[in-house]
């Protein structure tokens, strides 16, 4: 396990404002919001009475799981590929995802006639890379591991000249993630807690910054899995700590720590990082099938395990949860269900 001290991120001198420039602001997701809307699906926001009823809670699930590729990631992929210049369109573009970054990544280079190759794990689930590879994107694989995409990515955009688009340490990226909360505020005018995943913290971040401006008061709580649970342990630190490659369901959740512009997110924006267990994760999805009729992959099930388990034992709250995607492969609902 690693420590990075957030002493040293928070340095202030002219080097290091030059290396990490000033965190994002709402400005930037109402930027990021315009470019992506004409593009993205507005996904609903699906009730439950049994969910309400169980939780003691007015329960919202903003259905990502719904969106394009069948997730979020289309959403910051797209904005950050959009800025890029025609010169560096033209180069090519690389990134490293377990899938769906990849998907994301794939469709909006083929929007934008732009020629992807993204690095993925072995491991990944086939209906994702087969979606990938649908989109029109070159797949190349690794091991199973975030520092093994990391450097096989950077080989590939050494020796062909790509630009890097990250999963998620990325202004564009979050900004271009933060757009689902924008869509939240254009339904609902309070929200007393927004319960959003962690992976790399792309979707925190940007969200977070978005709610604390459009809802005054709301409580941001991001989740992971426990198996998963770095952004849990540098939450707490206030470090970012990097963890070995965690076994865990949530296949979206194998990141093995936040990135730096994440971090400094959600620690000025984001109130507490809860875990869940993987049988949790589990038996939401299956509630979410059997009564909502609505699939999601098992990291989508996370924050929306969260309130379905009533982690924080809140009552009488109106409550949003994001669920990031829908891509569970075939074999693994099977056996779940």
């Amino acid at each position: 396990m690693q420590f990075i001290s957030h002493d040293f991120y928070l340095v202030k001198n002219l080097q290091f404002l030059y290396l990490f420039p000033p965190m994002i602001t709402f400005e930037d997701v109402n930027k990021a919001y315009h470019v992506v809307m004409p593009v993205v699906h507005r996904t609903p926001l699906l009730s439950s009475r049994t969910l309400n009823e169980r939780t003691g809670n007015e329960v919202l699930l903003k259905a990502e799981n719904l969106q394009r590729i069948g997730a979020f990631k289309i959403r910051g992929a797209y904005y950050k590929i959009f800025s890029l210049t025609p010169e560096e369109r033209s180069k090519g573009v690389v990134a490293h995802s377990s899938g769906n970054h990849a998907q994301g990544v794939a469709l909006a280079s083929k929007l934008l006639g732009v020629k992807a190759t993204v690095v993925m794990p072995r491991n990944s689930p086939s209906i994702k890379v087969e979606a990938t590879r649908a989109y029109g994107a070159e797949v190349v694989f690794c091991e199973d591991s975030s520092d093994a995409r990391e450097r096989t990515a950077r080989e590939l955009q050494e020796r062909h000249g790509y630009i890097p688009v990250p999963p998620y340490d990325d202004d564009m990226i979050i900004a271009g993630q933060g757009t689902v909360t924008v869509e939240i505020a254009q339904a609902l005018e309070t929200l007393d807690y927004l319960f959003v995943p962690i992976g790399g913290g792309g979707l925190i971040g940007g969200n977070a910054v978005a709610a604390k401006h459009l809802f005054p008061g709301v409580k941001v709580i991001g989740v992971e899995t426990e198996a998963a649970n770095d952004c849990y342990q540098t939450f707490r630190k206030k470090e970012i700590v990097r963890i070995d490659p965690p076994d865990t369901i949530a296949d979206g959740m194998r990141t093995q720590a936040v990135g730096i512009r994440n971090f400094e997110l959600i620690m000025k924006y984001v109130d507490d990082v809860i875990t869940v267990t993987d049988d949790q994760v589990i038996e939401t999805m299956k509630f979410m099938l059997q009564r909502m009729k609505v699939v999601v992959e098992p990291t989508g099930a996370v924050a929306p395990a969260a309130v379905f388990h009533n982690v924080l034992g809140i009552t009488g709250k109106k409550v949003c949860a994001i669920v990031s995607g829908g891509n569970v492969d075939p074999a693994l609902l099977k056996k779940i269900l």
